[in-house]
């Protein structure tokens, strides 16, 4: 099997070969997304929203348009016609996968107003049009959608002080747990920073880091706000709802 970092020197290789845009034909984490933001080469990304995990790469050459870039991808949106069923997040990701669809083909999943969102490559939506029906007992319908139809990310702001800027005490006070409770939980690997897992308890945590924390949620930490009379530091961070 090749590796993701594999793949994507590959298509950086074809397009540098024949000199045109080249998109993935798969979504990557932003993880993987990150380790080639110190290559020298023009990308663009795209996914469900600004705000999105998973995305597709376009790599194209330093003189191409990046305003003539055309994603191969298509968004969508499946509406429940059953008024008596509930449906999560886990539900539409799950039945979508038993059809036998890779996950690393499909982009991020919302659910907002009885109503999922989602992107996937346009080579497989009619496939997904045609054989998801029904989710748990429900009848479903997917429509295809303008990518201006996708609802943005919405945001808890949370105004926040810490003791120190170090990731264990910004566990400890995002998820009320004790400081020693905070680090193990940083050493069972339930901590990402930047969607990398996270082991060091005393890793600084900049403006801008995107913290994910198991059973916790995601949150942005979004600008600092000067110190409390005793010094501590004062952030406002986003958690994302």
């Amino acid at each position: 099997m090749i590796e993701k970092n594999e793949k994507i020197e590959n298509y950086i290789k074809l397009m540098e070969k024949i000199d045109t845009v080249v998109y993935s034909n798969e979504f990557f984490s932003l993880n993987e997304i990150n380790k080639i933001q110190k290559a020298k080469i023009n990308y663009s990304l795209k996914g469900l929203n600004e705000d999105s995990e998973k995305k597709v790469i376009a790599f194209y050459p330093k003189d191409f348009p990046e305003e003539y870039l055309n994603f191969p991808v298509k968004y969508f949106k499946i509406i429940k016609k059953s008024k008596f069923i509930k449906l999560e997040h886990k539900h539409y990701l799950g039945n979508i996968l038993s059809l036998g669809i890779k996950r690393e083909i499909m982009g991020d999943l919302v659910v907002k107003d009885e109503m999922c969102y989602g992107i996937i490559m346009e080579n497989m939506f009619s496939f997904l049009e045609e054989n998801l029906t029904k989710i748990n007992s429900s009848p479903v319908e997917i429509l295809e959608i303008e990518e201006n139809e996708i609802p943005k990310s919405e945001f808890q702001v949370l105004n926040i002080t810490l003791s120190s800027l170090r990731i264990d005490s910004l566990v400890a006070e995002l998820t009320n747990l004790s400081r020693n409770l905070s680090v193990q939980h940083i050493d069972l690997g339930n901590v990402q920073i930047n969607y990398e897992v996270e082991r060091e308890k005393d890793r600084k945590i900049e403006i801008g880091d995107v913290i994910i924390i198991k059973k916790y949620g995601k949150f942005k930490i979004e600008e600092e706000n000067g110190l409390t009379k005793k010094n501590k530091n004062k952030l406002i961070v986003k958690k994302y709802v």
